[in-house]
């Protein structure tokens, strides 16, 4: 930055190049004085125009592409493991999630988790509300009139033999803890945490879950805080070229895991829109993701390069303005900076040329 104002250039000679002018004359002058002064000289100068728009800051880092709501499933049951499904496939409303001595332990929609055997003999509960849910969903009960409304009625009773009937099972009426697991959703199987033919016991891991929905994880400065809250835009490369909009869902301080690390910033951002999320579901689990961070700090303003800056002597900055065949000295007030712009107002208009430092 220049520390004193470069003004009175008296005559413009020539453009030599874009954003670079040949000006002839002038020495120094103050910033009141408003003529040039007599001795002759030539000095090239670099311009940059002055534009009104938004001050926008951003910055660009790595992030990595994973499925949402990563868990572990455990057994509650006890016996031997006979049937497993495979890693990415996504287990709906009614599929079953792994079999324990050939008996299915099934998915059904519910937010409550399964936490009792379910039978006739059960007090009312939210769990009999959404197991009755899950089976009208499924189509059981609907045309008896079972209602969804948490008391167990011999409808319950019936719709559940029915259901099991259909999957050739045992049609007791009952399902003991274990045999059915709640889930707020679809699931998808990420791993597998043990083998066909393993003992488990109430407790056991047995399967890694997630959900369904896409994320990006990536990790900012704690400095860059103002950068990333919850609700702003951001925007997604893939290596193979594809692109998304996304937005910051969650922002987590991670505390240091040692003496040698510091203090980071872990953010998650969702695909944004319908097409964003077909975009990302074409790509590979784990892929690397360039994520552009971007936050607006003032709205129409006018927008110069800080090295166009100059300190005045008597304090506070201006601009050089080429002006004709010379330049002015315009005072400026300072707003917001972002990366190597800043916004200022004074006696400027957007299309004026000013004097940048290279």
């Amino acid at each position: 930055m220049r520390t004193a104002p470069i003004v009175g250039v008296a005559v413009l000679v020539v453009a030599a190049a874009a954003g670079t002018v040949a000006l002839v004359g002038g020495g120094g002058l103050g910033p009141d004085s408003g003529e040039p002064a007599d001795a002759a000289s030539t000095t090239a100068v670099s311009t940059a125009k002055v534009r009104e728009g938004d001050l926008v800051e951003s910055t660009s880092t790595s992030g990595s592409l994973e499925y949402a709501d990563g868990r572990d499933l455990a057994a509650q049951l006890a016996g031997t493991v006979t049937w497993l499904p495979p890693a990415g496939r996504v287990v709906r409303e009614g599929q079953s999630l792994y079999r324990v001595d050939t008996t299915p332990v099934v998915r059904l929609d519910g937010r409550v988790p399964a936490w009792r055997d379910l039978g006739p003999d059960v007090s009312d509960g939210a769990d009999v509300e959404q197991l009755e849910q899950a089976l009208l969903d499924l189509g059981y009960g609907v045309d008896e009139g079972m209602d969804a409304d948490g008391e167990w009625t011999y409808l319950t009773t019936q719709a559940v033999e029915d259901w099991q009937e259909d999957r050739d099972l045992e049609e007791t009426g009952e399902l003991p803890l274990g045999s059915i697991v709640f889930t707020d959703g679809d699931l998808r199987v990420s791993g597998r945490l043990l083998d066909v033919g393993a003992g488990v016991q109430p407790g056991t891991p047995v399967l890694e879950l997630s959900g369904t929905d896409r994320r990006v994880t990536l990790e900012l400065e704690p400095s860059q805080r103002h950068l990333a809250p919850v609700g702003n835009a951001v925007d997604l490369d893939f290596p193979d070229g594809t692109t998304a909009r996304g937005r910051i869902v969650d922002v987590e301080v991670v505390p240091p895991a040692d003496e040698q690390s510091q203090e980071v910033l872990s953010v998650t951002v969702e695909p944004a829109g319908r097409q964003s999320r077909k975009a990302v579901a074409g790509q590979l689990d784990g892929a690397s993701v360039q994520v552009t961070v971007t936050r607006t700090l003032a709205e129409d303003v006018l927008i110069v390069p800080v090295t166009a800056l100059v300190a005045l002597v008597e304090g506070g900055y201006a601009v050089e303005v080429l002006d004709g065949g010379s330049t002015r000295t315009v005072p400026v007030e300072t707003g917001g900076f972002a990366d190597s712009t800043v916004a200022v107002t004074g006696d400027l208009a957007p299309g004026d040329d000013v004097v940048v430092t290279p």
